[in-house]
């Protein structure tokens, strides 16, 4: 699935950006305000893209996004922010990346340990990324998951189950940030919420015979394999349909 994505990605060109989207001020409000944003290092102005390789119209290099956050110690991981930024632009109330950065950094970090060109970078990448996932069609391409390299070994595993777990915990916290409503859903989309809820109980349970492992055991048999992919599959599907529905309802 990665090779489809390199594909896909390399493809992108000449996109709209800066799709700027609206938050409800109840939200806006109830979520501490983003150090950064307060101290004006994130200015949302036009900035020269040589020195990264992702861009505002061209996004191909998920480690460049994972180091940038790194840098300003995010707290979330990039299959979080995948699944929020899914949630958010499939919402009737989109909003502007900006608004949802609250939820990607630590409020409780001083500015002082943040250089301008870290923030800088992950303004950029961010930024990149959400243009990305505004131009992704459900219907015709293929699903973008991260891409990661999980090790054959009982950490790689239980990582790869976090992960996809917590893409389906950010897409639905993206949804309700955005002001998603029941009313909202199409039917076929309210049936592939409920078959997410029912992959995120088994990405739970074997999370938990995961962590039951002993450290030596090994994790990559086929069987497992199989295991891991079908819920990537189901996520991916049912992402994709929830997308569609609320766009069709």
């Amino acid at each position: 699935s990665h090779s489809r994505r390199d594909e896909q990605r390399e493809g992108e060109r000449g996109a709209e950006s800066g799709q700027s989207l609206r938050l409800s001020s109840q939200h806006a409000t109830s979520i501490q305000t983003m150090y950064l944003v307060h101290n004006g290092l994130f200015s949302f102005s036009e900035r020269r893209q040589d020195s990264v390789a992702n861009t505002t119209d061209a996004y191909s290099d998920d480690n460049s996004t994972r180091q940038a956050l790194e840098n300003v110690d995010a707290e979330r991981t990039l299959h979080e922010i995948y699944g929020l930024f899914y949630g958010a632009l499939a919402a009737p109330n989109e909003a502007h990346f900006s608004k949802y950065l609250p939820l990607i950094f630590d409020a409780e970090t001083s500015p002082d340990d943040v250089s301008e060109e870290d923030a800088e970078a992950v303004e950029d990448n961010l930024l990149s990324l959400w243009n990305f996932i505004s131009r992704w069609k459900p219907d015709t391409d293929p699903f973008y998951f991260p891409e990661a390299d999980y090790p054959d070994a009982k950490e790689g595993l239980l990582k790869h189950l976090v992960d996809t777990v917590s893409m389906i915990q950010y897409f639905i916290t993206g949804l309700n940030l955005g002001g998603t409503e029941e009313a909202d859903f199409s039917e076929d989309a309210i049936d592939a919420m409920h078959e997410l809820e029912t992959a995120s109980t088994r990405l739970h349970k074997n999370i938990a015979l995961c962590e039951a492992l002993g450290p030596n055991e090994r994790v990559d048999d086929p069987e497992t394999t199989a295991m891991v992919d079908e819920l990537e599959d189901i996520v991916a599907d049912c992402i994709s349909r929830v997308t569609l529905g609320l766009r069709k309802a």
